[in-house]
């Protein structure tokens, strides 16, 4: 049994600070930073200056919960606790992609379309929310001995600027 929390208006008037999740490429992991010490925001904090790559990544690479009955086989649905947070009077919303559901999955043409489209479910809300004027998902096949699939996202601000253009170089890789 679940049981939703709320938060109070005045909680919720309370300014948040968010730091930055930064993209590791070597590693294909995201990370925190300490702020420098002169950072007019979090001095000595955790760096808080990429906080639309952060939303990205904690769209993206957090575990949506999968539907009801998606794989009869498997009884963990995963999610996140914090889908059942919500503001006083506001409908709790899911955050995270279903990209996990893909990990034991052979990468195929489909299973990369199928990646490009739990990405943009993931990304929606950027639209919705008017983070962003466009977001672009593309998404392939790496053909070499280790299979996997690769994931491209391009985020325009309202002005039609390029504001986020990263591609994610392997979602996974085949295990032979």
């Amino acid at each position: 049994m679940t049981y939703p929390v709320t938060i109070s208006a005045r909680q919720a008037a309370t300014p948040a600070l968010f730091w930055s999740t930064f993209w590791d490429e070597a590693e294909q992991l995201g990370d925190w930073r300490v702020a420098p010490a002169g950072d007019p925001v979090n001095p000595g904090g955790l760096d808080a200056s990429e906080q639309l790559a952060s939303a990205v990544i904690i769209s993206l690479f957090t575990d949506r919960r999968a539907p009801e009955g998606w794989r009869p086989d498997i009884a963990d649905r995963r999610g996140w606790w914090g889908d059942k947070v919500a503001a006083e009077g506001e409908a709790a919303e899911e955050i995270g992609s279903l990209l996990w559901t893909l990990r034991n999955e052979v990468a195929t043409e489909q299973n990369a379309e199928l990646a490009r489209i739990y990405a943009i479910e993931a990304l929606a809300w950027m639209l919705r929310d008017r983070v962003a004027a466009e977001v672009t998902i593309t998404s392939g096949l790496i053909d070499d001995p280790r299979r996997g699939i690769w994931l491209d996202v391009k985020i325009s601000d309202r002005s039609g600027a390029l504001a986020y253009d990263r591609r994610f170089a392997r979602l996974w890789q085949e295990i032979r």
